[in-house]
């Protein structure tokens, strides 16, 4: 693997476990197969534990599948029942939230439109931009561009 990096080897045993797995399903591409195959013949407990697994799933598909012995149905749900007095005091509830959303709007409307000309949009947005070309400018130094890369994160191959 790695050398003598303990790390590193506990990472190449837990991916070679997971491909393990996924060789016995038929889910591995060439290459980690190939990998795997490398991998499994240098590392002895890997190579049991690929074994072991091997077994386990081979009883597990040779055995038959079992049937219940009597049918299990999942419960009906019900639906609450409100009693007639709770749904009354729903109502009103109701009725008064939609009243006051109503009294809100009227009180935070204001009293008189103000009124629009054609063209006043167009005189606010020109305002608008002259206030902004007459901000003072400031004069700031070019950001220094990297000239190498970032080393990448450990652990990336």
């Amino acid at each position: 693997m790695a050398g003598n990096d303990p790390m590193a080897v506990r990472v190449g045993c837990e991916r070679a476990r997971q491909w393990v797995s996924l060789r016995l399903d038929g889910e591995l591409s060439a290459l980690e197969d190939e990998l795997l195959a490398r991998h499994l013949s240098a590392c002895a407990g890997c190579r049991a534990f690929a074994a072991r697994v091997r077994s386990a799933t081979t009883l597990i598909r040779r055995t038959p599948a079992e049937s219940p012995s009597r049918r299990v149905e999942p419960p009906t749900p019900r639906l609450p029942r409100f009693p007639l007095e709770r749904r009354g005091t729903a109502l009103v509830a109701a009725a008064a939230l939609a009243l006051g959303a109503l009294v809100g709007s009227l009180l935070e409307r204001p009293s008189t439109p103000t009124p629009t000309a054609p063209g006043a949009e167009v005189s606010l947005l020109t305002r608008d931009v002259q206030q902004l070309r007459e901000l003072p400018r400031e004069n700031r130094a070019p950001v220094p561009v990297r000239s190498t890369p970032p080393n990448p994160p450990e652990g990336v191959i």
